[in-house]
């Protein structure tokens, strides 16, 4: 074993190595789709101004829609095939959805808690991971990874960075369109479509897309005897564009439901002893267990959601500066049904919950012009989010009478609202002391009001009745960030950075045995880092690197304690690595993309932490590794295009990620340790000059298992099931540009 691992480290070593002999960030991925033999510039709004890639000094991963729609990344958990030290996975329902950047993990199964990364679509923050994870991505233009603390000019949820997913602008000047259509195992259909042109040449243009998604169940529950977890989406957006001289505004509204069964818990490791409620495991669970992809649960899991939202920017030239409004309207239910216990017994059934979130928001910016020496940026920021979660879990005919309070329906109902309010004034500027040197500061004040009503009733002794609770809390920081870049060469610039990231306490409204603990403080860090950012051999090679020390103080920290989810201030962690990321064009139609990062992120002062099943108490976690923290991550891709006629051409394209192991739970339970373990993606086809593309595909092309979580059933002995990634999906898209 150990030989295998230390292969594996020499492995991604080699990676690295490679990656640096090679360059060419994956940020310059925009040009992919080109078929030049060069890179071209790629242009991001990183620090709220479109700028040179190359010239902003943040760790920046920017696919372009050519890129995802080239490499079939589809929806937001795919980001892990691009971007380093990052991944993503949806742990059950929408709600659950799991973020992790540079070590640093994030969930949000309740409103009381914030996100440690900020999602934004199109400049608006999305106030709960879900609402854009649980999107399929849909006429995009570019989606920008920001690693580090992003809080200057984007606020408090981005203390350990940020996913921005910008779509297409309307066309003004030219009708154009796309469209693609999907087919494949487990019954796969999949439909895109865009439309774009002008209303008024010039000054008025309007874009309408679409998507839908259906697929059949990838788990087949042996109990109930039919197959589950499938998927089932729609989203629709439309856009107008309006553009004078001094004046443009942009209009943007959207809308996507889900109405999937999902997702399945199945039986992943089983201890001696392993039962429930007294009945052993093993005589009824599949051979193979996890991999089998079977499920025992005699209830169901549905995740039915609604999202919608509107969004208004306007932006006035005032002499030589812009005056910017966003002012954007979000609206957010969800209400999932899911058997908690996993198996077969009666035991926790029908687990209701319904959840639902408005959220208002409206920034104002004033921006210097871009050619003086000194650039700027002042804004004020507003945000308003009203939060409701009402949660029933009942005990069913198979639990222990000795838990049930006779003569009742066994049931403990929660139910909170939240109200969360954030007022911020913020600035950011750069001088260029000379055409190579360039220095930058940027502050932010936020104040972060918020208020609960939560009320616990319950008719079992698995959770105590404890009433209504009112309560409120406020916060308030000053984060900041400082920096400097020097360009050696107009392909080459360094860069050194310090930021202070911050996260606003909160609330655990979830189930509880007493109200201890009940709120739990802000989360604060403090960011060190080197890039070089570089282009050479007449731009067919390029690197990034990013070298980070990051520490954490009152890091909130999510641990399951058997029957809930609890969190806790961890007092310090540091996370540290380094992230290179490269592409290479050595020759015409060939191209070649590579990122790989090494993360170390321990605690280095967390002395109540959770313990492993079986270890009464608090344990101290001092020096030991961060749960959800794989050491080594690395994502690559080559494709290859070359003409077979005057109007043909064909290509092949093949991609590889891999996540080095981690501990899924913080109490480090070595039976939740899920091993390495990395993933093939292929597809192979033909164009034709005038937009015509036919391709066959095929995701986790050597139907690799793995699993992306696991955890001791509720209330069981020794019996682990966790969620199984996606099997082998293979079939053809036919796509078209007009």
């Amino acid at each position: 074993m150990m030989a295998l691992r230390g292969r594996r480290v020499s492995l991604l070593a080699g990676g690295v190595l490679t990656a640096a002999a090679v360059a060419l960030p994956p940020a310059a991925m925009a040009a992919e789709d080109s078929g030049g033999s060069t890179v071209g510039e790629v242009v991001v709004t990183a620090q709220k101004r479109a700028e040179n890639v190359k010239d902003v000094p943040i760790a920046i991963t920017a696919a372009s829609g050519e890129t995802l729609e080239a490499r079939q990344i589809t929806n937001f958990h795919d980001l892990v095939r691009v971007a380093p030290s990052f991944n993503s996975n949806q742990l059950g329902d929408a709600r659950a959805s799991a973020m992790n950047l540079r070590g640093v993990s994030s969930t949000q199964g309740n409103p009381g808690r914030h996100s440690s990364l900020g999602v934004f679509v199109d400049g608006v923050f999305m106030a709960r991971t879900g609402m854009a994870s649980s999107q399929d991505f849909l006429d995009i233009e570019r989606i920008e990874v920001l690693r580090g603390p992003q809080g200057t000019l984007f606020g408090m949820n981005t203390a350990a960075g940020l996913v921005h997913i910008i779509t297409r602008k309307p066309d003004m000047n030219a009708f154009g369109g796309y469209g693609e259509v999907v087919y494949g195992n487990y019954n796969l259909i999949e439909g895109r479509a865009r439309i774009s042109g002008p209303i008024i040449a010039d000054t008025l243009g309007f874009s309408l897309s679409a998507g839908a998604k259906s697929r059949g169940g990838f788990t087949y529950n042996a109990t109930t005897g039919r197959d589950v977890d499938d998927e089932k989406k729609f989203s629709v957006r439309g856009k107008l564009f309006y553009s004078s001289e001094n004046f443009d505004a942009l209009l943007s509204a959207d809308y996507a439901k889900e109405d999937t069964e999902c997702c399945a818990a199945v039986v992943y490791k089983l201890l001696p002893g392993a039962s429930l409620n007294g009945v052993p495991t093993a005589p009824i669970a599949p051979p193979g267990l996890a991999y089998d992809r079977v499920t025992l649960q005699s209830g169901i899991n549905t995740n039915p959601v609604r999202g919608d939202g509107i969004s208004l920017e306007m932006n006035w030239t005032v002499g030589d500066h812009t005056f910017t409004s966003l002012t954007a309207k979000r609206f957010w239910t969800l209400q999932p049904l899911n058997d908690p216990d996993a198996l077969p017994q009666r035991f926790i059934d029908n687990f209701l919950i319904d959840q639902g979130h408005h959220q208002f928001s409206q920034e104002f910016r004033l921006t210097s012009p871009s050619d003086g020496r000194l650039n700027y940026i002042v804004g004020l920021f507003y945000f308003d989010r009203r939060s409701t979660d009402y949660e029933d879990i009942r005990l069913g005919p198979d639990a222990p009478a000795a838990l049930k309070i006779p003569g009742t329906n066994a049931a403990t109902i929660t139910d909170a609202r939240v109200k969360d309010r954030t007022y911020s004034i913020f600035g950011h500027a750069s001088y260029h002391w000379t055409d190579k040197f360039t220095t930058s500061i940027g502050l932010r004040y936020t104040h972060e009001p918020q208020s609960v009503v939560f009320n616990q009733t319950s008719n079992n002794r698995v959770f105590a009745n404890l009433g209504a609770t009112v309560d409120k809390r406020s916060d308030d920081a000053v984060t900041w960030k400082v920096d400097a870049s020097y360009r050696w060469t107009p392909d080459l610039t360094s860069y050194a950075s310090v930021a202070r990231g911050f996260k606003p306490g909160g609330f655990e409204i979830t189930r509880r045995s007493n109200m201890r603990g009940f709120q739990f403080d802000p989360e604060t860090n403090i960011n060190y880092e080197l890039g070089l950012k570089g282009a050479f051999l007449d731009r067919r090679l390029s690197l990034n690197v990013a070298a980070f020390y990051t520490l954490y103080r009152d890091f909130q920290t999510l641990a399951f304690n058997g029957t809930s989810y609890t969190t806790a201030n961890a007092e310090e962690f540091k996370t540290q690595g380094i992230e290179v990321e490269a592409e290479a064009r050595p020759m015409d139609g060939l191209w070649v993309t590579m990122a790989t990062s090494f993360v170390d992120a321990k605690y280095t002062d967390f002395k109540n932490g959770a313990c492993p099943p079986g270890v009464a108490g608090v344990c101290d976690l001092s020096g030991k590794r961060l749960n959800g923290s794989a050491r080594f991550n690395f994502n690559g891709a080559v494709r290859y295009e070359r003409p077979v006629t005057d109007t043909w051409s064909a290509y092949t394209l093949v991609d590889y990620h891999y996540k080095s192991s981690v501990y899924i739970g913080q109490n480090l339970d070595p039976n939740t340790r899920r091993g390495g373990y990395g993933v093939f993606n292929g597809r192979i086809g033909v164009r034709d000059n005038d937009g015509l593309s036919i391709e066959a595909f095929a995701n986790n092309l050597l139907n690799r298992d793995y699993v992306n979580f696991m955890f001791l059933a509720p209330l069981s002995q020794a019996t682990y099931v966790g969620y199984v990634g996606a099997p082998r999906v293979y079939g053809m898209r036919m796509s078209k540009r007009f």
